[in-house]
């Protein structure tokens, strides 16, 4: 999902009003670290009313102001964002009102509708000197922010896309003036992205995070052995991406959340260039699988990327990340590439029913036996059925099966039980630099795996 999606979602937040407020006063908390309350107060000809408040003011939704005499109703007339750094002494604050809902300090911003003064939005805390004026500037430049946001709420892709690239908002500063320490623009364009559309600026970021990898090519690979089950011998290895700095996060999850933010293609290809660099690497006699969704082989099938030497040395591993939307054109694709003696694997067999329709309609070299039913196989009936009638059906239409996630020996034994005769696992062999694929005896002609079959 892109930055610019879910407009309609944005709109409808912002036409809610007691939903925007809602966010607004949250997220003035955690931008006002000083503040211990915040309201948005809604104008009414001569009063002021508390529309919605957190923290400390919480408590007094509803409360009523003579706009006449508050502190408030002076910033809206005069148009200006005010600090009052200690109600008890400054005249121009109404005294009284301010002990009943414990405000010494205050920050009050007014806020627009178009060209009218609709109502302000106001922090406080219950000691004096609580704000800097880098706290009234924050606040001052969120309300212009918040403003036209609401006030052109049609606008939001435009928005959007201003939230993502740091500039263009009425009001706020370029990207080299907020690295300068022109301003905290950056700041106040995700507190409105968190109350136009929760969950904005963290698909922002994670743009961001998706973008400097794909740019910096800071994708590693490493290679997971497919051997011969009877012999232990090698017959290709799977190239599996490894993320820099990604403790908190694994290899599926950067994929998952680079497709939910309209990168995984991208992300997909980065990785692929990276796999097929490895395929001087991996032992003569055996194969390189690399895994794609299929607008990936798509997409990298028009590039010219899988034209490369000894292509009967490369298997294309068809994941699920994307769905298929057009099975004529995938097929073309993979007759052509077939053609020049590439195999074809369908990867997680038996994790989904929509991997069925795969095998039916691609008819693909490989099937690859999912270790959703691997895992406990040697303890499982049900496991062992349906991995047994995969075999069969694959033997019987000239295809193999490598059996993934073997991790006892139990479960190996159990696997040749069924007649499957490849398979990868940390029993066999963990991911790990091509190099250390060396260790292993190679098996004679790819150990009987077919030739690309051209359906």
């Amino acid at each position: 999902m892109s930055i610019g999606d879910g407009i309609e979602r944005a709109i409808a937040a912002v036409a809610d009003p007691m939903a925007v407020m809602r966010r607004v006063v949250d997220e003035a908390l955690l931008l006002i670290p000083t503040a211990e309350g915040a309201v948005v107060e809604l104008a009414d000809d001569e009063t002021l009313t508390y529309a919605c408040a957190a923290g400390s003011l919480a408590a007094h939704v509803g409360l009523r102001l003579d706009a006449g005499n508050s502190f408030s109703g002076m910033a809206i007339r005069i148009g200006t964002t005010l600090i009052c750094t200690d109600s008890r002494v400054d005249p121009r604050v109404d005294a009284d009102a301010c002990r009943q809902v414990g405000a010494v300090s205050m920050i009050c911003v007014p806020l627009l509708r178009g060209g009218d003064r609709v109502g302000v939005l106001k922090v406080s805390a219950a000691h004096p000197d609580a704000f800097t004026q880098g706290d009234v500037a924050s606040l001052a430049k969120l309300a212009e922010f918040i403003s036209w946001a609401i006030a052109t709420a049609s606008d939001l892709v435009q928005f959007t896309s201003t939230l993502n690239a740091g500039s263009g908002v009425p009001g706020t500063k370029s990207a080299d003036e907020a690295e300068t320490g022109g301003g905290n623009s950056s700041a106040h364009a995700r507190f409105v992205g968190n109350v136009l559309r929760p969950g904005l600026v963290a698909d922002s970021d994670t743009r961001e995070r998706i973008q400097s990898v794909i740019a910096a090519s800071s994708i590693d690979m490493v290679c997971q052995p497919i051997v011969e089950l009877a012999s232990g011998r090698l017959v290709g290895a799977e190239a599996l991406a490894r993320f820099r700095h990604s403790a908190q996060s694994t290899p599926d999850r950067w994929f998952a959340d680079a497709h939910r933010v309209g990168l995984g293609i991208e992300l997909e290809l980065a990785a692929l260039d990276r796999a097929l660099g490895l395929l001087g690497d991996i032992p003569t006699g055996a194969y390189l699988a690399v895994n794609a969704s299929a607008p990936t082989v798509l997409a990298a099938a028009a590039s010219g990327r899988f034209d490369v030497p000894a292509p009967q040395r490369l298997v294309i591993e068809l994941t699920e990340q994307l769905e298929v939307d057009n099975y004529p054109e995938l097929s073309a694709t993979l007759i052509r590439l077939r053609r020049r003696g590439l195999r074809v694997a369908i990867d997680d067999t038996g994790s989904g029913v929509s991997t069925l329709a795969h095998i039916l309609k691609l008819a693909p070299d490989i099937i690859k036996l999912d270790r959703t039913l691997t895992t406990g196989i040697d303890l499982d009936p049900v496991r062992r059925a349906l991995a047994g009638a995969l075999a069969t059906f694959a033997n019987e239409t000239g295809a193999r099966v490598v059996a993934e996630g073997i991790e006892s020996a139990a479960e190996l034994d159990t696997v040749i039980g069924l007649g499957i005769s490849f398979g990868q696992g940390y029993h066999l062999g963990r991911p790990a630099p091509p190099a250390q694929l060396n260790r292993f005896t190679v098996a004679e002609s790819l150990a009987g795996l077919p030739v690309s079959r051209q359906p």
